[in-house]
Order: C-alpha cells, then sequence, then structure tokens
C-alpha cells in the first residue's frame, strides 16, 4: 500500500489469481480454453494464454475464459472486450475476477451482461502478495450453468444476480 492508509491504493496493477480461486473456475466451467490477461508464469490451467506481450485485447477470444485483467485504468477495455465476445457467441462462458468497483461505468458494463456475481468474504490474498488485498474481490459468471456456479461458490461469499438495469 502506498500513500494515505485511509486511500487504501495499491501498488501495482498486476493481481495473480490465489490457486483456491482457480480451482472454483475450473469447477465452474470444466476447464479453461482461453486466459487472455495471463501472468508471465502462465499459472492459470489454460488451453491457451495470452501474456502482455502478446496483448490479449487484440487477439482472438473463444471458449470458456478466464480472466483476471489488470486493475489498472485499461480495466475498462478489458471488460468490453470480454462483454462483446461473450455477446457474440464466441465466449459461451466466462469468469472474471475484478475488484468489486460497483461505482464505476466498467462494472455497470460487466454486471449487466453477467448472470451472477459472488463478491468474496474477506479479502483475498493474490499470489506473491505479504498481505490480503486492499479492496474487496468479486467473481463475475457470464453463462447458462447457474446452478454449477451456485453449487461451486457456496460459501465463499454472497452471490447476486441482477435482476433489472436500464443504465450503461
Amino acid at each position: 500500500m502506498r500513500g494515505n492508509g485511509a486511500l487504501y491504493t495499491s501498488d501495482t496493477a498486476e493481481h495473480y489469481t490465489p490457486g483456491d480461486v482457480l480451482d472454483l473456475v475450473v469447477e465452474v466451467m470444466g476447464g479453461i480454453d482461453l486466459d487472455p490477461c495471463a501472468d508471465p508464469g502462465r499459472r492459470v490451467p489454460a488451453a491457451a494464454h495470452y501474456t502482455a506481450e502478446v496483448d490479449g485485447l487484440r487477439r482472438p477470444w473463444a471458449g470458456r475464459v478466464f480472466m483476471n485483467p489488470p486493475y489498472g485504468r485499461n480495466i475498462g477495455a478489458w471488460v468490453d472486450r470480454l462483454v462483446e465476445a461473450h455477446a457474440a457467441g464466441a465466449v459461451p462462458e466466462a469468469v472474471a475476477l475484478v475488484p468489486a468497483r460497483v461505482d464505476t461505468a466498467w462494472w455497470r458494463r460487466l454486471a449487466s451482461s453477467c448472470a451472477l456475481v459472488l463478491f468474496f468474504r474477506g479479502r483475498l490474498r493474490f499470489v506473491g502478495n505479504e498481505g490480503s488485498a486492499p479492496f474487496p474481490s468479486a467473481l463475475v459468471y457470464l453463462g447458462r450453468n447457474h446452478d454449477r456456479f451456485l453449487e461451486v461458490t457456496n460459501g465463499r461469499g454472497d452471490v447476486w444476480q441482477m435482476v433489472y438495469s436500464n443504465a450503461l
């Protein structure tokens, strides 16, 4: 953490997914075809990985996608890419691990296109970080297998579903 402690900012936009969260994602979708925001070590058990050097925003997305985007100013571009690929049918099922910043425009775009959102109980400890994250996290599910998502994430936090939205 840097700066004023009341701001709860993070020193980096990179937050590598904890292993137990990856286990949940694999269990929900039965596997991962693409990790478009892969860490340099390619820890996500996906068939294909796009690292920062490959620029996943410019590559094709298909299949079951797990996205843990960089949490900086460019997160909206990643959310837009996921929402568009899902709406087009190229990505029939996806899970995104994002900061629970429900007051942002990118969150509203993601939430209005998703099926379910798990708000984790407590703060996640991302791989390589000494302490817990300075922000709450959410696992956002896009797809049709609602029952499976609910079953797998049971007990990890509160699951919400968008009922009505008229604003984007």
